[in-house]
C-alpha cells in the first residue's frame, strides 16, 4: 500500500496544472485500496479512468478521462456521481507519463499479469520494427545498387534514398527506445 500512496502521491504532484486530474487523484487517495494500475483500460471494467501527465509540453493528451462500464465519462463530478452504485468495484487506473519516478513506481504496482501483457505488447511492435527495418534496408540497398550502376538514372533516385536512410534512422531509434522499454518492464 505504501508504494501506491507513492505513485498516487507523485501523480498528484505530475497533475498540479489540471484541475479534473488533480480532483479524481484526491478521489484516489481516499479510495486506495480499491486502485489497480492496468496498462490497458479493459472494457469489461466497472470502473476506470487514465490520465495522460507528461512534462514535455509537445505532447497533447488529455489530462484525465473516466469511464463506467466502458463509457466515457469526461466530467469528473458525473463520473464520482455515477460510481456511487460501484463502491466496492475496483478502480482501474491507467497512466501514460513520460516521468521517469512515476513510472518506475507504476511498474512496481502492476499486476504481474498486466506486466507480462505489456511486455508482450513491447515484444510484438520491436518484431514489426524489425520487419519494417528489414524491407527498409532492401529498398535502401536497391536504390544504392541503382544509383551505382553506369548509365543515366531516375532523377528522383537520389530523393527515395535520402527518404530511405531517414526512415532507416527513425526506425532504428524508435527501435531503441522500444528496447529500453522492454529493459525496464
Amino acid at each position: 500500500m505504501e508504494q501506491l500512496l507513492a505513485a498516487l502521491a507523485q501523480l498528484a504532484r505530475l497533475t498540479v496544472g489540471a484541475p479534473p486530474a488533480q480532483l479524481m487523484v484526491g478521489y484516489l487517495l481516499g479510495n486506495a485500496e480499491r486502485v489497480r494500475f492496468v496498462s490497458r483500460i479493459r472494457s469489461d471494467a466497472e470502473l476506470a479512468m487514465s490520465f495522460g501527465v507528461h512534462r514535455r509540453i509537445e505532447v497533447p493528451i488529455v489530462p484525465w478521462q473516466g469511464f463506467i462500464r466502458g463509457v466515457p465519462i469526461p466530467d469528473p463530478l458525473l463520473w464520482i456521481d455515477a460510481a456511487r452504485p460501484y463502491r466496492t468495484a475496483p478502480i482501474a487506473v491507467r497512466v501514460l507519463t513520460d516521468d521517469r519516478t512515476l513510472t518506475e513506481l507504476l511498474r512496481t504496482q502492476m499486476d504481474p499479469a498486466e506486466q507480462r501483457e505489456r511486455r508482450r505488447d513491447l515484444e510484438a511492435r520491436i518484431e514489426q520494427l524489425r520487419q519494417e527495418v528489414d524491407r527498409t534496408l532492401d529498398i535502401y540497398g536497391e536504390l544504392r545498387r541503382l544509383m551505382a550502376e553506369p548509365g543515366e538514372h531516375d532523377p528522383n533516385l537520389p530523393h527515395f534514398y535520402r527518404l530511405a536512410q531517414q526512415q532507416m534512422g527513425q526506425l532504428g531509434e524508435e527501435l531503441a527506445r522500444l528496447k529500453e522499454r522492454l529493459e525496464e518492464a
